[in-house]
């Protein structure tokens, strides 16, 4: 893997929530959030839905001072888990396996991503296997090793790179924010400025993940609005979607 030169870099968050599934603020909003802390490229991600993902990119679009590209993804429930697709254009239908699920990302064009595979839910159908146990034997194109959506994300992310340590994938580093103040807690560094760039050097696998710390104010907000998030995720969970 190459090293990427400090000069030529730029960040990404691609793992973001907004009011539209589980997040607390809405897709403008995060664009906002995402300005402010320097991200050129971000990809709205909510929970089987990507309606909040194109008000995000119009937004961007129309506010090109903010300097931020905005990729339409899906964190989509599967019998195996959730999983990601970037670039993607139409929604997901969730409920499949993960094998199925990955299929129609690549149909579409999209990029498929393994978010935070230790992470203590897996999120899977009884009596189907987690994907943290299908790393090395599904299609995926890239893999979560740093989600940093709250202080103890330390663990899992290190039991991730490990796995990843014979999976090869390309490693992101994302926040996983379900509200303004997480965007860019993990990020991923890559050469270039644009979406496009971002996935040329995932393809290459040329990018670096990262994290920022949280301070005491930070943790207690953040285990608030995961408590708040969680029971909003079970709410729409029963209300379909």
């Amino acid at each position: 893997m190459k090293t990427i030169q400090k000069e030529n870099y730029s960040k990404s968050d691609t793992h973001i929530h907004t009011s539209y599934s589980d997040g607390l603020n809405t897709p403008e909003e995060m664009v906002c959030a995402a300005a402010l802390r320097d991200l050129n490229v971000i990809a709205i991600t909510d929970h089987n839905r990507i309606k909040g993902a194109y008000i995000a990119k119009e937004y961007a679009e129309k506010n090109r001072h903010l300097n931020v590209d905005v990729i339409i993804g899906e964190e989509i429930s599967t019998k195996n888990g959730h999983l990601i697709g970037l670039f993607i254009k139409n929604k997901i239908i969730p409920g499949k396996t993960a094998h199925e699920t990955i299929d129609e990302i690549h149909k579409q064009g999209g990029i498929a991503v393994c978010p935070h595979p230790y992470y203590p839910i897996s999120y899977r159908e009884k009596g189907s296997k987690p994907l943290r146990y299908l790393l090395s034997t599904l299609d995926f194109d890239a893999v979560e090793v740093i989600n940093n959506s709250s202080i103890f994300a330390f663990f899992y992310n290190a039991l991730s790179s490990l796995a990843n340590a014979s999976a090869g994938l390309p490693a992101l580093g994302v926040s996983d924010a379900h509200s303004e103040e997480f965007v860019g807690k993990g990020f991923t560094r890559f050469a270039g400025v644009s979406a496009e760039d971002l996935r040329n050097t995932i393809a290459a696998n040329n990018i670096t993940a990262h994290f920022k710390t949280y301070s005491f104010k930070d943790t207690n907000k953040q285990l608030y609005y995961s408590i708040k998030s969680f029971y909003h995720y079970i709410a729409i969970s029963h209300t379909g979607y």
